[in-house]
């Protein structure tokens, strides 16, 4: 088998990538955890689907693909110089599972069960069998090494397929677990076959007297239906007079019901018709008392007149006196305002206009003068300062005498101390009278200060009343003219008034009469509406008289209708005791009759049971008599199954005692070309250790460096997968070596590759899987996976995209 090509679409880390295949060492190259691997997934995943993924359906496709695109893998590749394709994808966003293979421009198979059947025989090799034989890693070359024998040797046995072989031998040994557990059953029943017998004759003597037991059953089951038929039919009868029965006392309650509504309607009417009678006395009497009615409303509504023309001069006199009032008062304001506005303006006459230009230089003058007192106490400072380390020395160079050294030279003073003591007294001189100066200019400053504080304090007080001033006049100003204007408004108002005054003239209204009349229309009106009430109530008399003479007459019919049904009942000759003594026969033989129709079901059942288990144990002993035939069949498929599992024993030792010195042979070829003669001879002993010629002696691996270590097991590892090609038919085909150079210095991986290259009349295409990079220019083809940064990878083949 060889790869010919491999497009890939959204899967795992490779968002997009075409890759074309030739027969040539291939590297595949780029940082952990970059992708390198997925491309050999890919084409793992394309033959064998899922099952041959590292992690479930959700983790296959992308997670940088949109939800409605695929992920896809496209394989084409030749056994036996026949292309086939396989395309398989995840469909969509339920990443519906879809696969076709091709045979040529033929298609051979759809669908995911159908193409993994087809697979499995087109390779000879299921999905486990593939990564064995055509993609090593490097922890199955430390698993070689590392293992306990016993464990090595079952580890090798998996990948060579030898374990298939132990499961038929473990099935044939189980089928003949089987054929002996079926004699010895056989050989038990044919020992019992006299008991069978006895049972048998048991069974028919129960089988006969439990017919006979039915037929008293079915006898007993008809005579108490029979029974139960009459006292159902007498239980219906009483049922049936019973619901008469019941109707007719249902009709007749009826009718009492109405008869008793009637009564009570036909004395409702009569009450009605005397309450009439009486309304109608009262209406006569009450007419009589509205003749002063409208008179009295005439004079009410003349009287209402007179007291609204009477309030209306009222409320305008009342007016006048207010707006008079509040004429007075904005009077006394304006006069107040005229006072305040001339205190005011006398005020600003006696501040001058400049003095708000002339706060502002007295206070730059005062700030001068800080300055200046400032700069004098600093200067001040800084001569005390010299004048106290002048005394200071001066107490220092008179204490230490002429012994005493310089300051400045560092030599001793000796003679010149008089002449230094000196020269510091006349400084110390000059410095006091400095400071003396200071003194008196700083008494001088200070007065000056406080003179111009004053100066400046009286200045910006005066300015600041002036605005003040400003602003109060400014306001006194807009009142006085706003109490004008209201003056002026009043004015008008007040006139307004007066002339409405005037054309209301003088009113005349007497309000003892106005709450006189207006009672009496009042109490005249209530029996007004009293009257209406009872004029309306009385349009009913015809109705309530018609209604007594018809109601009357219902009360007779009913009462009449009330005796007929009270007849009928009567005339039925219905009991309740009659009714319970039917209802209780019933029930009784009813239950009877169920009992009766068990009994019989159970003694049918008891038969039919006892005819069955007497059938099962004829048919056993029909049996029985082909039993002996089969107890020999049983003996003889177990003889021939120990004997088969023997054999297969015997030709799986053949087969490891064979292909452990095929492994050793090209396990030996393939070391000899990887170290250029440096190891010639490689054997598995018995135990399946791993050994390496040295010297003229073998030793174990665990002997040599961790790098000839891992060489070893890749040459047997190597030899593993060509051992596996052969045997699933395929004369050429390709081989994937997964992270193999871990170990391995410089001048070992040339040998590897090189060594690699001449494998290609066995393995033509060889695809080196590595996170190394100095093998770059040691590969005929490479191809790098690259991070991008945004969740995917991108290949390049010899520095093209792809």
């Amino acid at each position: 088998m060889r790869l010919s090509s491999l497009s890939i679409r959204n899967f795992r880390v490779l968002k997009s990538a075409d890759l074309a295949f030739t027969d040539e060492v291939i590297g595949i190259t780029g940082p952990n955890g970059g992708g390198k691997t997925s491309i050999v997934e890919a084409v793992a995943w394309a033959l064998y689907g899922n099952q041959a993924a590292r992690s479930g359906k959700e983790e296959i496709k992308s997670i940088f693909a949109r939800p409605e695109e695929n992920c896809e893998v496209r394989l084409d590749f030749l056994i036996n110089e026949e292309k086939y394709r396989v395309i398989r994808r995840l469909a969509g966003r339920t990443q519906r599972a879809e696969v076709e293979l091709y045979r040529g421009e033929a298609s051979e198979s759809v669908g995911v069960n159908e193409t993994k059947k087809y697979v499995g025989e087109l390779l000879g090799l299921d999905w486990k069998g593939f990564l064995t034989s055509f993609l090593a890693r490097q922890q199955e070359l430390n698993a070689l090494s590392v293992l306990q024998p016993a464990r090595r040797k079952d580890h090798l046995a998996g990948m060579l397929g030898i374990d298939r072989l132990e499961r038929a031998i473990q099935r044939v040994k189980e089928s003949a677990k089987v054929a002996a557990g079926q004699a010895e059953v056989l050989a038990r029943q044919l020992a019992e076959q006299d008991s069978l017998k006895e049972a048998i004759r048991q069974l028919q003597i129960r089988r006969s007297d439990l017919e006979t037991a039915v037929g008293r059953a079915e006898s007993a089951k008809k005579a108490a239906e029979a029974i139960f038929t009459a006292a159902r039919d007498s239980y219906m009868a009483a049922q049936e007079a019973r619901g008469k029965w019941v109707e007719a006392g249902a009709r007749l309650e009826a009718a009492q019901k109405t008869v008793a509504d009637l009564n009570r309607r036909l004395a409702d009417l009569r009450k009605e018709a005397d309450q009439l009678a009486r309304a109608e006395e009262e209406a006569v009497g009450l007419r009589h008392q509205l003749d002063g009615l409208d008179p009295a409303r005439r004079e009410l509504e003349a009287l209402n007149d007179a007291r609204s023309r009477r309030q209306y001069r009222d409320q305008l006199a009342k007016q006048a006196t207010e707006l008079e009032s509040e004429q007075k008062s904005i009077s006394a304001a304006l006069a107040k305002s005229d006072q305040t506005l001339a205190a005011i303006d006398k005020e600003l006459a006696e501040i001058a206009p400049t003095t708000a230009v002339e706060a502002e230089k007295a206070k730059a003058d005062l700030e001068h003068a800080r300055q200046e007192y400032s700069r004098l106490l600093a200067e001040q400072k800084s001569h005390e300062v010299q004048r106290d380390k002048l005394t200071a020395q001066m107490t220092s160079i008179t204490k230490l005498g002429p012994d005493s050294v310089c300051d400045r030279c560092l030599r001793p003073l000796g003679d010149d101390l008089t002449t230094i003591r000196r020269h510091l007294g006349d400084e110390l001189d000059s410095l006091r009278s400095t400071l003396d100066r200071i003194g008196v200019d700083l008494k001088d400053a200070l007065a000056s200060g406080a003179k111009l504080k004053d100066q400046a304090q009286k200045l910006e007080a005066c300015a600041a009343r002036r605005a003040e001033l400003g602003i109060k006049r400014e306001s006194a100003a807009r009142e006085q003219t706003g109490l004008g204007e209201r003056r002026d408004d009043l004015t008008r108002r007040i006139e307004a008034v007066r002339v409405k005054l005037i054309e209301a003239g003088t009113v005349e209204f007497d309000a003892s009469r106005y709450d006189t009349v207006r009672k009496t229309v009042e109490a005249l009106e209530a029996v007004q509406t009293r009257l209406n009430r009872l004029e309306g109530s009385l349009t009913r008399r015809q109705a309530v008289t018609d209604g007594i003479a018809e109601m009357e007459q219902s009360v007779t019919a009913a009462t009449a209708e009330c005796a007929e049904h009270t007849r009928n009942r009567d005339s039925l000759g219905y009991s309740e005791e009659s009714f319970a003594s039917a209802r209780v026969k019933f029930e009784k033989t009813q239950k009877d009759a169920e009992s009766a129709r068990e009994a019989a079901m159970a003694a049918v059942k008891e038969f039919e049971l006892t005819g069955k288990e007497l059938e099962g144990k004829q048919a056993l002993l029909a049996r029985l008599d082909k039993a002996r035939e089969e107890l020999e069949e049983h003996r003889t498929r177990h003889f021939y199954d120990e004997k088969l599992a023997a054999l297969f024993a015997e030709f799986r030792e053949l087969l490891i005692s064979r292909i452990r010195p095929t492994l050793s042979d090209i396990s030996s070829r393939l070391i000899a070309e990887m170290t250029g003669g440096r190891y010639t001879m490689v054997e598995l002993d018995e135990r399946y250790n791993l050994q390496v010629l040295d010297s003229g002696t073998y030793y174990g691996v665990e002997r040599f460096s961790g790098g000839e270590k891992d060489l070893a097991n890749l040459c047997l590892r190597l030899a593993i997968s060509e051992a596996l090609v052969e045997s699933a038919g395929m004369n050429r085909s390709f081989i994937i070596l997964d992270e193999v150079f871990g170990s391995q210095d410089d001048g070992r991986k040339e040998l590897i590759i090189q060594a690699l290259t001449n494998l290609k009349h066995r393995f033509p295409q060889i695809f080196l899987i590595t996170h190394v990079g100095d093998i770059k220019d040691r590969v005929e083809c490479l191809v790098e996976v690259n991070p991008t940064g945004y969740g995917w990878s991108t290949v390049m083949v010899n520095g093209a995209p792809a």
